[in-house]
Order: structure tokens, then C-alpha cells, then sequence
């Protein structure tokens, strides 16, 4: 018990000895001016990122539909060898699909 009363006692007196320091206004509004520009920036650049989105997707959507509508003429160009058409067009899409990822995640953004 002693034990107890003597922590008590110590606490309360580390919690009356202590003052919280406070920011200098200074670096309080160096602080929220940061905030507010990157706000701003944020705000400004919004329409070209849902653009950039946009074009991505448009691109992706004239890529599928030309290689649908070709894609007897790239058998038939292709002859014996039609089971490579597969994989060169998976790869095409892998690459495409990483660079609209890289496009969305850019560093450039941030």
C-alpha cells in the first residue's frame, strides 16, 4: 500500500511539474500552408487523373475490339503455327495491363 501512495504521490507531482510545449505559431502555419497547397494541388489535378483514366481505358477498349474483329485473319496469317497466336496476344495483354498499372501509379502523381 505504501508502495501505491508513494507512486501516486510521484505521478501527480511529475503531472503538475509538467508543461506541454506547444508549436511556435510560426510552425503552426508553416504547417497548415503546407496542407492547404497540397489540397489545392490535389483539387487542380483531379480531372487529369479521371482524363488519364479515361484514355487508358478507351485504349484498352479499341485494342480488344481490333483484335476481336481480326482475329480469323491472324489464324488464317498465322497457318500451322495458329497455337503461338495465344500466348503473343496474353503477353500483349500482361504488357498493356502493366502499363496502364505503371500509368495509375505513377510517382509523377504524388
Amino acid at each position: 500500500m505504501r508502495n501505491d501512495s508513494d507512486l501516486d504521490a510521484i505521478l501527480k507531482q511529475m503531472a503538475a511539474e509538467h508543461r506541454p510545449q506547444l508549436p511556435s505559431p510560426g510552425l503552426i502555419w508553416f504547417r497548415a500552408q503546407l496542407l492547404r497547397k497540397a489540397q489545392q494541388k490535389e483539387r487542380i489535378e483531379r480531372p487529369m487523373v479521371v482524363m488519364r483514366g479515361l484514355a487508358g481505358l478507351t485504349c484498352a477498349v479499341i485494342f480488344l475490339l481490333v483484335a476481336a474483329s481480326s482475329w480469323e485473319k491472324m489464324q488464317d496469317g498465322m497457318g500451322q503455327q495458329g497455337w503461338l497466336l495465344l500466348p503473343l496476344v496474353l503477353l500483349t495483354f500482361g504488357a498493356s495491363l502493366a502499363s496502364g498499372v505503371i500509368l495509375l501509379w505513377s510517382p509523377a502523381k504524388r
